[in-house]
């Protein structure tokens, strides 16, 4: 049976239907897409009570990095809040004002080339586990307003963030810059130092640090540290050479002299026995 034609009415009642849920997607998608942006224009005209709110004036950022920050931050504590309110943004922001002066202190080193001392402060205090990343510039930024106590907090921050994120175990700590930062070719992660082996001794005192291991460890180990001829050094002390070796190991050769001072401790113990 063929199906009858729509009438002019029926046409057109459809058409509103049509037109009616095609604007409703419209705008729904146009509202998903704008959802940046209106974080962008409210915080805009909501910045002087944001930074007063929060007391982040003494940071003296410009109005724009002020505006990129707090953008990121209202993004981030808004949640999926169609609507923003500065009682429960400010209240959200206090709420998590760890995380918030962690993302805060990351922003303004992405978006600063220059820092004032007040702001150095603040980030060396607030960065974090993002100190992995930007302890080179923090420490000599540090470095050069001669602030060692703000380096020995970024020392602390970094021991902390390498056993959480990075390794169990701490790498070596460098002669140069005292962070524990050194690799097992002897180039520092911090401040980008490559140090010989002689300083690296002279500085963890690796004399008596090898008399400690000939007594500790087994005569056997200390017999196969003076036949190879080289021992593994850590953060943790003197290991024996052979398949324990750890990511983090450095090859330390032994001269002449050390060998004979293992052999001087092999006998002594044996002759103890």
């Amino acid at each position: 049976m063929p199906k009858s034609k729509k009438t002019k009415k029926e046409e057109k009642i459809a058409s509103t239907k049509y037109e009616r849920i095609s604007t409703t997607s419209k705008t729904s998608r146009s509202v998903s897409r704008r959802r940046f942006v209106d974080t962008e224009e409210w915080v805009s005209k909501h910045i002087n009570e944001l930074v007063s709110s929060t007391g982040l004036d003494f940071l003296n950022l410009s109005n724009e990095e002020y505006i990129a920050i707090f953008t990121r931050i209202v993004d981030a504590v808004r949640g999926d809040s169609s609507t923003l309110d500065m009682d429960t943004i400010v209240r959200r922001i206090k709420r998590n004002i760890d995380k918030v002066y962690s993302l805060i202190a990351v922003a303004i080193l992405e978006l600063r080339g220059q820092l004032s001392e007040s702001q150095i402060e603040f980030i060396v205090n607030n960065i974090n586990e993002a100190v992995l990343l930007y302890a080179p510039r923090l420490y000599n930024e540090a470095l050069k307003l001669a602030r060692t106590d703000l380096i020995e907090r970024l020392k602390d921050s970094w021991r902390h963030a390498w056993t959480l994120k990075r390794y169990p175990i701490l790498p070596l700590q460098c002669p140069r810059c005292g962070f524990n930062s050194l690799m097992p070719d002897l180039s520092c992660l911090v401040c980008g130092a490559t140090v010989s082996e002689g300083e690296l001794k002279k500085a963890l005192n690796f004399r008596n640090m090898l008399i400690e291991f000939a007594h500790k460890e087994s005569l056997e180990d200390v017999k196969k540290a003076i036949n190879y001829g080289y021992v593994y050094l850590s953060s943790i002390g003197i290991k024996p050479p052979g398949e324990n070796k750890d990511l983090l190991d450095v090859e330390v050769f032994l001269t002449n002299e050390e060998r004979s001072v293992l052999a001087d401790i092999i006998k002594q113990r044996e002759s103890e026995k």
